[in-house]
C-alpha cells in the first residue's frame, strides 16, 4: 500500500512539474491594421489604421502540455474563450503560436492568428490576419505582467 501511495505522489508531482503555461495579463494594448498582407514589422511602421494604446484589463493562458489558448477579459464584460493551438515553435525564449480564431459577428468566419511570446523579454505580439477585409492585424502588448510555470 505503501508503494502505491508514493508511485501516486510521484506520477502527480512528475504531471505538474511537466505542466508548461505561460500566463499573461495585459493592462494596455495597441492594434494597428493595413489592408494587404503584410510582416508585423511593416504593418507598425505604416499602419492605415492606429486604434491608439488603450487601457484593458484580460488574461490569456497559453497551455503548451494541453496545447490550448485561454483569454478572459474583465474590461469586456466577462468575454472569454478557449481555443486550440494548431502549432508551437520555439526560437529560444521565443514562442510563436499558431491558432485559428473565430469570427464574434458570424461564427462561421475564420481569422489565422499567430502569439509572439518571448518569456525572457516578457513581451506579447498578438497578430491575425482578416482575409476576408484583406487586413493584416498587430497587437503589441505594451503593459503587461507574465508568470511562465513548467518551462
Amino acid at each position: 500500500m505503501k508503494k502505491l501511495l508514493l508511485l501516486s505522489v510521484s506520477l502527480l508531482i512528475t504531471a505538474v512539474s511537466f505542466s508548461q503555461k505561460i500566463k499573461i495579463t495585459v493592462t494596455e494594448a495597441q492594434v494597428f491594421n493595413k489592408f494587404g498582407t503584410h510582416d508585423n514589422n511593416t504593418v507598425i511602421e505604416s499602419p492605415d489604421e492606429d486604434r491608439g494604446k488603450k487601457t484593458i484589463d484580460c488574461d490569456y493562458v497559453f497551455d503548451l502540455q494541453e496545447m490550448t489558448s485561454t483569454f478572459y477579459s474583465r474590461s469586456a464584460g466577462g468575454v472569454g474563450n478557449t481555443l486550440s493551438i494548431h502549432n508551437v515553435t520555439k526560437r529560444g525564449s521565443l514562442y510563436i503560436l499558431e491558432i485559428v480564431d473565430y469570427g464574434s459577428i458570424n461564427d462561421s468566419f475564420q481569422y489565422p492568428v499567430k502569439i509572439y511570446v518571448d518569456v525572457d523579454a516578457k513581451t506579447m505580439l498578438y497578430t491575425w490576419y482578416d482575409q476576408y477585409l484583406d487586413r493584416s492585424f498587430v497587437q503589441p502588448s505594451n503593459k503587461l505582467t507574465m508568470s511562465v510555470s513548467g518551462m
